[in-house]
């Protein structure tokens, strides 16, 4: 079976402001959504987390990508772990360079800060999304990457959100081959894989996959290039022809972009990265079969009139006779069985154990009351009051929370949102390879362990929450709790009555390009790394064997 093949993506870098490096700032991890629409158009948001020890840091250059975007300017903001929000400034320097900084002359010293942005762009006029054909099938084509950085890097994932909708979340071997869902075989060596899969505004669940990966060097190109089914897609690009034909005197699609042609055979290889056409691949073959072939043959041929015999021996060069097989899919689960993370926080642990997250909330606005953060006014709706001179307490998690007092008291929904997401994050960052069925049933025991806590400090304080929570006894001390949460629950979406694992999956956790919603504006990498931290059933990964063909540059 014999597949037309595409392009690859090209290798550039997002530098760093030197004098931030010189401060002492660090890159710890990145995060990339692709929001893909059915006519290759998608919103890219990337979510950028710095840690600093002195110093100012402003901002940093952003490049390399190979799409044109459209930055969503008005939405982009960071959010430092002592809870404070910064507005950003995106300036474009040049054709492929962007400056993002504080806005308004605003610096960041000490301590860990994400910067939080998005842009539109078009894939299939880029040429990362297109078509192709294996045999008689004609299948969707996806080759894209974020931007490399100079710094090495603790983790790096990138989810894609494809415009599939599905009758149950739960992603097998069945559901990929009903999509025709392939990778590269060097995608599934170097990421691991799941399916995370979230809701639409109409309820429908959507596929999504998530490509992880930890310890990148510095300029990791991390490329991903995956095939499915095209006829739910509306795209009018095709990847024709092959070296030796080149383009068909009749097309049914325009051709597609292809700047990175070696891509076709090398994929995901240094030699994919070349930025090099099909012509000038043709021309540099020529160039090299007069130097390294027929010049020599020339001189020998002279030389040794014997040598002549040789020639009958020398087999054409066919560039189609490149044999593709499809792969077979394998589901299988990185999440090492057994494993629990025995480090959780107690604010972290109640995720885990799947309390509602309005009462989460309650119980993390009564402990600020109690250690004199701020003081709860009403509960009906919730109003509270900071206490001067209070900005933070010892706990990252309710600093988010208690930055998002409005001036009127309220809770501000954005800021909710980002507390969730902070919260969210924190449990991913630990749990992402455990057994998630072990680890709840570790944190449940520790509910009844910890009983004999007294709630005089936020371990003994929290574990008294979760065993009032479970066995439903009346405390007089979380009474405060109680109301507060009721009072956020009035006044926040319906979503934040679940668990956090539900609230991932929800409406409000998704979006198609170019809308707006709260989890892309303040909790953009909790809703979708749900399923490496709080949701209770393993993530699965295809390994889908080799797949020699199709491909599409991508922007570095």
């Amino acid at each position: 079976m014999k597949m037309k093949k595409l392009l690859l993506a090209a290798a550039l870098l997002a530098a760093l402001r030197g004098a931030a490096a010189a401060a002492g700032f660090r890159m710890n991890w990145v995060e990339t959504e692709v929001v893909l629409d059915r006519d290759g158009k998608a919103q890219v948001s990337y979510a950028v987390r710095w840690t600093g020890e002195g110093g100012a840091l402003h901002g940093f250059y952003f490049e390399g990508i190979q799409e044109n975007p459209v930055f969503d300017a008005q939405h982009a903001y960071a959010l430092d772990s002592a809870g404070r929000k910064y507005a950003l400034s995106i300036s474009r320097l040049s054709d492929k360079k962007y400056d993002i900084v504080l806005a308004d002359g605003q610096t960041f010293s000490s301590g860990q800060i994400t910067y939080f942005f998005r842009y539109a762009a078009d894939l299939q006029a880029s040429g990362n999304v297109t078509q192709t054909m294996a045999g008689g099938k004609r299948l969707m084509v996806f080759n894209w990457s974020p931007v490399q950085w100079d710094d090495p890097l603790e983790h790096e994932a990138l989810t894609v959100r494809f415009p599939i909708e599905l009758a149950s979340p739960a992603v097998d071997d069945k559901v990929l081959a009903g999509l025709d869902f392939m990778t590269e075989k060097y995608v599934n060596e170097r990421y691991m894989i799941d399916y995370p899969t979230v809701r639409n505004a109409e309820g429908k669940n959507v596929f999504s996959v998530r490509f992880f990966r930890r310890g990148l060097g510095s300029r990791y190109h991390f490329q991903v290039q995956v095939y499915m089914d095209a006829a739910p897609y509306a795209l009018k690009t095709m990847a024709y022809g092959s070296l030796a034909k080149g383009l068909p005197k009749k097309m049914k699609y325009m051709p597609a972009r292809e700047k990175y042609y070696l891509n076709r055979y090398f994929p995901g290889s240094m030699l994919a990265s070349v930025p090099i056409t099909r012509g000038e691949t043709v021309f540099l073959l020529l160039v090299m079969a007069v130097v390294f072939v027929f010049m020599p043959f020339f001189i020998m041929t002279v030389k040794h009139n014997s040598m002549l015999t040789a020639q009958a021996g020398i087999s054409g060069i066919n560039w189609d006779s490149t044999s593709w097989e499809p792969p077979k899919a394998q589901v299988s689960s990185f999440r090492t069985q057994g494993k629990v993370n025995k480090n959780l926080s107690p604010l972290e642990a109640g995720v885990v154990l799947g309390l509602p997250l309005t009462e989460m909330l309650g119980l993390m606005v009564a402990n600020m009351e109690r250690k004199g953060l701020l003081k709860i006014k009403s509960s009906s709706p919730l109003v509270v009051e900071r206490t001067p001179g209070m900005n933070s307490g010892n706990d990252p998690y309710e600093n988010t929370l208690l930055a998002a007092v409005k001036p009127d008291g309220t809770i501000d929904q954005a800021a909710a949102d980002s507390a969730v997401k902070a919260l969210g994050a924190g449990v991913n960052q630990k749990l992402w390879d455990c057994d998630m069925e072990a680890t709840s049933d570790y944190y449940r025991k520790q509910v009844d362990r910890n009983s004999g806590l007294k709630p005089e400090d936020d371990m003994g304080y929290y574990w008294g929450a979760y065993r009032w929570h479970y066995y439903n006894y009346n405390s007089q001390y979380y009474s405060n709790a109680s109301q507060a949460g009721a009072g956020l629950k009035s006044s926040l979406p319906a979503d934040f009555s679940a668990g956090f694992s539900s609230f991932r999956g929800s409406a409000m956790c998704y979006q198609g390009a170019y809308a707006g919603s709260a989890c892309h504006d303040a909790c953009h990498s909790a809703c979708h790394d749900a399923c490496h931290s709080a949701c209770h059933s393993a993530c699965h990964s295809a390994c889908h064997g080799a797949c020699h063909g199709a491909c599409v540059s991508s922007g570095h």
